[in-house]
């Protein structure tokens, strides 16, 4: 690891996974995934989120395991556009979860 930047991305891309991963456990599904990041197109089957945008956060994921598995040296280039590019991405995670627990906890208040 390499910078600050890098390690604070790489939290929060995790962070962003941790929480996938938590709302499909919680809801139930039992689906085996071959790489962690497909947890995303599991959200999108759902319509937690949007399919393209499952995409960017698997794309995301990428990066996140380049870091941290260092299979390369990360050019200094590389984080720089995701912090400028790719940071709004993780706060869009956060609305698309956010809605949805806004409306899960509206249906399960109904039962």
């Amino acid at each position: 690891m390499n910078s600050s930047a890098e390690h604070n991305l790489q939290v929060a891309i995790q962070a962003c996974l941790d929480i996938a991963n938590h709302i499909v456990a919680s809801l139930g599904f039992s689906r085996e995934f071959d790489k962690n990041s497909e947890v995303f197109y599991e959200l999108a089957q759902e319509d937690i989120l949007p399919g393209d945008f499952a995409d960017k956060m698997i794309s995301m994921t990428g990066y996140r395991n380049v870091l941290v598995h260092g299979y390369l040296n990360v050019k200094k280039g590389i984080t720089y556009d995701n912090i400028q590019n790719r940071l709004p991405d993780l706060a869009q995670f956060a609305q698309y979860i956010e809605k949805f627990l806004e409306k899960y906890e509206k249906n399960k208040t109904r039962k």
